[in-house]
């Protein structure tokens, strides 16, 4: 689903993925004709070496270009496919581990909001845990003195306090739905969440990998944003 374009027809998209490959640049190049349906079989005969593609599914570009000292550099704003390409030339060229450098700013900038939501999410939870808490004690407090009521023949105190509880009672099922709705959105952004670390995942391969999937969940877990987008991008916390 990707058609050959000419380099200087494109426009060379944001986002980018680089690394270096020890391989011979003749073996990208049979990996690339394998991969993609070519109108004949590219050949390498010097770098830097381009091709590019556009999706026939979004029209989106892609231009893959092997530089010179094994240094490969992947131009596409779909990090899906960033991805797949990375596992596709691996295995194919057999590389066991594999760090890149990647940036997606589009990608990064949507990730970034989701995460203002997650923390929006979690105070709102906080929130509605301590005003149902606090609902709870009331109505238990209100019964107790609508019984008290009741056993004392106070009939009209105790149809004021069963009419307080009953708003009570509403304003809680009410704050619970409100609840519940903001804990499936909770729930949806984290596995946003989860599936963008995932994908920085798939840009690597072997160790490299596990460390950006393990790395990225400790900078979530510490709240550490900023540290998280260095590690998607680079692949460490480190300066």
């Amino acid at each position: 689903m990707y058609a050959l374009s000419s380099p200087d027809s494109a426009t060379e998209p944001l986002s980018f993925v680089n690394c270096t490959m020890n391989e011979r640049p003749q073996r990208i190049v049979m990996w690339l004709n394998q991969s993609f349906l070519l109108p004949e079989d590219a050949e390498f005969h010097s770098a830097p070496f381009q091709v590019c593609f556009t999706s026939l599914r979004n029209a989106g570009q892609l231009c893959i270009k092997i530089k010179p000292g094994g240094e490969i550099s992947i131009s596409t704003d779909d990090i899906d496919l960033a991805g797949d390409i990375i596992q596709s030339m691996a295995s194919f060229l057999a590389i066991e581990d594999l760090q890149v450098e990647a940036d997606f700013p589009a990608y990064f900038e949507e990730l970034r909001k989701v995460l203002v939501k997650v923390d929006e999410h979690h105070a709102v939870n906080q929130r509605l845990t301590a005003d149902m808490a606090e609902h709870s004690n009331l109505i238990r407090s209100m019964l107790v003195q609508a019984e008290d009521a009741r056993l004392l023949g106070d009939m009209k105190n105790m149809k004021t306090r069963y009419s307080e509880l009953y708003d009570l009672n509403r304003d809680l099922i009410n704050q619970y739905k409100i609840r519940c709705n903001n804990h499936t959105e909770l729930l949806n952004n984290l596995k946003a969440v989860n599936q963008a670390i995932q994908r920085a995942g798939r840009l690597r391969v072997g160790k490299p990998k596990a460390q950006v999937v393990s790395a990225c969940r400790d900078a979530i877990r510490s709240n550490n944003f900023n540290t998280l987008f260095r590690i998607m991008r680079v692949g460490t916390a480190s300066s």
